[in-house]
């Protein structure tokens, strides 16, 4: 199977049941299950997402969509709003803040009514896009698409709060992040965009230093993420084509996750714990990877065949992650994928690499926590694929107490030429304390080959013998042109035997063949005709002995 292909039957798993009507071949999840909901939207082009308060807040346009946590629709949109950009949640989820470019306010709505509570006025600091909330305190990246732009800050507590301008001009509004004792505010549209750190231990913001947008090589950054501490960030920037962790008191990278092969970062959260990196991409083969944010090891990823990850729009609840897409349609879509955040577990399954058709495969496997302790008696899936995608589920497979598991099948191909690679994916759905988890493992299934060789019983030395036989393939002749390899072993009393490798013989069209030898001298001639096989067919060897006096 190509390694594309194995990549892509991948990707469709982690996205099993995610979008219908959007993949053309559903598969078991990889490592998570989720689901997508269509936003009912096709006029935005607003990328942000925010979760608080039990709540999914989606800006679209003019409005603010709402769904639940289990990633459905509750009904509730938020109107008004012209020009919505970047959302931010409070702590505690009850209120929502909402940058508005079309009117130059910042909306504060109470997240159980969803009503505006108040507009803030931001008409001398136009185009307010972007937003970055710690505690009562809101920073409000703006500028228009004529520049300058820059960063301004809001004291919440204040019933008319006045903006504060933050540094200096920006060409476009930049990327922001809160935490702990730091903001930091992320250029934009820049070949070499600098990150200018903020210390916020004194109340006011004092620059601490610039993590250096040509050192460290980074272009068009997109997303920004904080620790909760503030002393680690996060960022996705289309260069250097990784996800990097800065220290925000060094001003100096100290890490990276995934490679530049995956697409083109642009979204990145990090889990509440914050022991886990949720990273989207774009243009590429993979849109969500989730990494352990400690040790930058890779432990889930998906990819949305039909649809693209939209720059900003990852964001945790709990164990699951959310993810903001658009469809090949231009459909706006939010995928929820459970799980992610829960410990890993880990499955293996083995079968024989080929199989003859008709015969039964037996597939063994084992599925353990992380740190290899069973999980107990757990039901599986299991699905078998033949050629041409059909699937068949294979039921009744559970896990013993000890994890591991066998089960024993024989596929039956409805379609010509009856024989091919069958893939056999096994997964686990998880639990309230541990991930999903998937494997597979492909069986060749060939023709078993037969082969005959006659011959005469004895023989006189010198004199030609001949020796003939069929061969076939399953219930048919061989493939044209077949070959088969011919070795002569001569055992003398008193030696081991000598052997000798003949000429290639070649089969007939309807599976016979014919050869000639002529033994120089007295003794038991054992003759050993061997076919390797194709790519449908197994081998074979037959044997024949003959006495010359």
């Amino acid at each position: 199977m190509p390694p594309s292909l194995v990549r892509r039957l991948a990707a469709y798993c982690g996205a099993a049941g995610l979008i219908t009507g959007l993949l053309t071949v559903t598969a078991p999840a990889a490592s998570a299950a989720g689901t997508t909901t269509d936003l009912g939207v096709t006029d935005s082009y607003t990328a942000d997402l925010a979760v608080g308060g039990g709540r999914v807040f989606v800006p679209a346009g003019d409005r603010i969509i709402v769904a639940g946590t289990d990633g459905n629709l509750t009904g509730g949109v938020v109107t008004g709003l012209p020009g919505v950009r970047e959302l931010a949640v409070n702590a505690d989820g009850t209120r929502l803040y909402a940058a508005l470019t079309g009117s130059n306010e910042v909306a504060e709505i109470d997240t159980a009514s969803l009503a505006v509570t108040r507009r803030i006025d931001l008409s001398a600091h136009p185009c307010p896009s972007t937003l970055a909330l710690l505690g009562e305190r809101l920073w409000v990246g703006h500028g228009c698409d004529n520049g300058p732009g820059g960063v301004v800050g809001l004291d919440l507590s204040a019933s008319a709060p006045a903006p504060v301008a933050v540094g200096g001009e920006h060409l476009r509004p930049p990327v922001l992040a809160a935490a702990g004792d730091t903001l930091v505010i992320g250029q934009t549209a820049l070949h070499h965009a600098d990150i200018l750190v903020y210390d916020l231990g004194d109340g006011a913001p004092a620059l601490r230093g610039t993590i250096d947008g040509e050192k460290w090589r980074i272009d068009s950054l997109r997303d920004l993420t904080l620790s909760s501490d503030g002393g680690t960030l996060f960022s996705a920037a289309d260069t250097p084509g990784h996800f990097t962790r800065y220290d925000t008191r060094t001003l100096a990278a100290t890490g990276t996750y995934g490679d530049g092969w995956d697409g083109y970062p642009s979204a990145v959260a990090l889990g509440s714990d914050g022991a886990y990196v949720a990273a989207g991409r774009q243009w590429g083969s993979t849109d969500l990877t989730l990494y352990d944010a400690a040790t930058g090891a890779e432990l889930f990823a998906a990819d949305q065949p039909d649809a693209e990850l939209l720059p900003d729009g990852v964001a945790f609840s709990g164990t699951d992650v959310f993810a903001l897409l658009r469809s090949s349609t231009d459909r706006l879509l939010l995928w929820r994928v459970t799980g992610v955040a829960l410990p890993a577990t880990k499955l293996a399954v083995t079968a024989p690499a080929d199989a003859y058709a008709g015969s039964p495969i037996t597939v063994e496997g084992r599925l353990t926590r992380a740190d290899g302790e069973a999980l107990g008696l757990k039901p599986l899936t299991v699905i078998q694929y033949l050629p041409g995608w059909t699937k068949l589920p294979i039921t009744g497979v559970t896990t013993r107490q000890d994890g591991t598991f066998t089960f024993q099948d024989t596929p039956v191909f409805e379609l010509p030429p009856y024989i091919g690679e069958v893939i056999y994916w096994v997964f686990w759905d998880g639990d309230d304390g541990h991930r999903r988890s998937s494997a597979s493992v492909t069986v060749t299934v060939k023709r078993e080959a037969t082969l005959t060789l006659t011959g005469p019983q004895s023989g006189v030395a010198g004199t030609a013998v001949e020796l003939s036989g069929v061969l076939t393939a399953g219930d048919r002749p061989p493939s044209p042109g077949s070959t088969l390899t011919v070795q002569r072993t001569l055992y003398v009393k008193g030696t081991s035997g000598k052997t000798v490798k003949l000429p290639p013989v070649r089969v007939n069209a309807d599976g016979t063949y014919t050869f000639t030898d002529t033994p120089a001298n007295a003794g038991r001639y054992s003759y050993l005709a061997s076919y390797a096989g194709d790519g449908g067919t197994g081998p074979a060897q037959a044997t024949h002995q003959i006495i010359v006096k």
